[in-house]
C-alpha cells in the first residue's frame, strides 16, 4: 500500500504544467500568493515598465485595466529607458 501511494505521488513532478495562452490573468492574480518580491515588468512592445509589489499585484493590474506586462527582471525598474525604440 505505501507503495502504492509512493507511486502516485511520485507522478505529479512527472507532470508538466504549460501556460496556455492568451493568459488569463484575472484567473491568475485570484490563485496568486503574494511574496512581497519586487518585480519589473514591461509592456509587451518593451515601451513602457512599472515595478510591481510582487508577481501577484502585476496580475492584477493587468485583469483590471486590461494590459499584458510580463515580468522582465525581479528588482524595481530601476532606469526609465524602454526595451526598445519606441
Amino acid at each position: 500500500m505505501l507503495c502504492i501511494l509512493l507511486f502516485a505521488l511520485s507522478l505529479v513532478s512527472w507532470s508538466q504544467q504549460h501556460l496556455s495562452y492568451p493568459i488569463n490573468f484575472c484567473k491568475m492574480a485570484s490563485t496568486c500568493i503574494h511574496d512581497s518580491r519586487v518585480v519589473c515588468a514591461s509592456s509587451p512592445d518593451g515601451c513602457s515598465r512599472r515595478s510591481f509589489m510582487d508577481q501577484c499585484d502585476m496580475y492584477e493590474y493587468n485583469c483590471d485595466y486590461g494590459t499584458q506586462y510580463m515580468t522582465k527582471v525581479t528588482s524595481p525598474c530601476n532606469s526609465g529607458r524602454p526595451d526598445y525604440l519606441c
